[in-house]
């Protein structure tokens, strides 16, 4: 019997476990230090949900007001130019713990 590296077997089977709304979150993951830039992605977690409604949770209280008031349009736009237009409907922010 011949034995196959394990490597490409585990790759085929998370491949084919995949789902689009997995894909989303793993593409929102990788993107946001892009997306938001390095003042802001060390400072906030992004998640979406099956809706399209990314939430972002913020460290800080005058941050989520600031990101909130003056940059929302500008990572809403980059988050559809990220994960497409018909991906992401909106975006909010809240305050909390970074995980």
């Amino acid at each position: 019997m011949e034995e196959k590296p394990l490597k490409p077997i585990l790759e085929s089977l998370f491949t084919h476990w995949s789902t689009p709304e997995q894909e989303r979150k793993s593409a929102l993951a990788k993107g946001w230090p892009k997306i938001a830039g390095p003042r802001f992605s060390e400072h906030t977690k992004p998640r979406i949900g099956p809706n399209g409604r990314v939430t972002v949770w913020v460290d800080d209280s005058t941050l989520a007001f600031e990101l909130s008031q003056r940059y929302k349009p500008t990572l809403l736009k980059r988050l559809k130019n990220q994960l497409g237009e018909d991906q992401v409907k909106d975006i909010r922010f809240y305050v909390g713990e970074i995980r």
